[in-house]
């Protein structure tokens, strides 16, 4: 191929790439301030048609903290119930129990923040679960996947799966936390930090 030819077929690629790129995953922004002292440790493991995570996070600061692993499903907490999200720009899917931001923006509108429930570990004490995730992977968000510009997929293919877990200290929760749950909104996640595990391939 000339190199005329291949400027024209990378230009026309990138227009039709242009016309018909894919809803992106809203923003997730990072926490502000640096992360209380855990010990952490995920085994994630693909077995058959599911995910397999066990984790177990031991609280290492002075401060309470909330782990937010108490995740709705259908009116009720199931454990193992996780939210599940494409990392944008990536094929890497993450697995998690945590808080997200509202999406920002001016199509959709919602009466009230979606919550997340937490789990209360005092300095000095752990909380961990076993939990399944079954194959194939279904997108799981708490504000749904249309903001207006489409429905949102899991990258294609899903090439790597990484598991997150949202912790929030205490403190840095007043105002936010009622009856054991935390709203997915970007106040919660300026002061929520994750921890994850390594990611492994699918």
């Amino acid at each position: 191929m000339t190199r005329t030819k291949r400027l024209f077929a990378g230009g026309l690629a990138a227009l039709l790439g242009g016309c018909s790129a894919a809803p992106a995953e809203p923003a997730d922004p990072p926490a502000s301030g640096a992360p209380p002292a855990v010990g952490f440790t995920a085994d994630v493991r693909v077995e058959g048609q599911s995910v397999h995570i066990t984790y177990q996070l031991t609280n290492q600061s002075p401060d309470e903290l909330l782990v937010l692993n108490r995740v709705p499903a259908g009116g009720k907490t199931d454990p193992n119930a996780v939210y599940i999200v494409g990392r944008s720009g990536t094929h890497v899917v993450e697995i998690g129990k945590r808080a997200f931001a509202m999406p920002d923006t001016d199509k959709v509108s919602w009466a009230q923040a979606f919550r997340v429930g937490v789990t209360k570990v005092p300095p000095g004490q752990s909380v961990g679960e076993q939990l399944t995730v079954p194959l194939p992977l279904k997108r799981n968000h708490p504000y749904g996947d249309d903001y207006g510009d489409g429905a949102i997929s899991l990258p294609d293919p899903v090439e790597q799966i990484v598991f997150c877990l949202g912790v929030v200290r205490a403190s840095e929760a007043k105002g936010l936390a009622a009856d054991e749950t935390v709203p997915h909104l970007s106040s919660t996640t300026s002061v929520q930090h994750l921890f994850c595990s390594n990611p492994i391939d699918l």
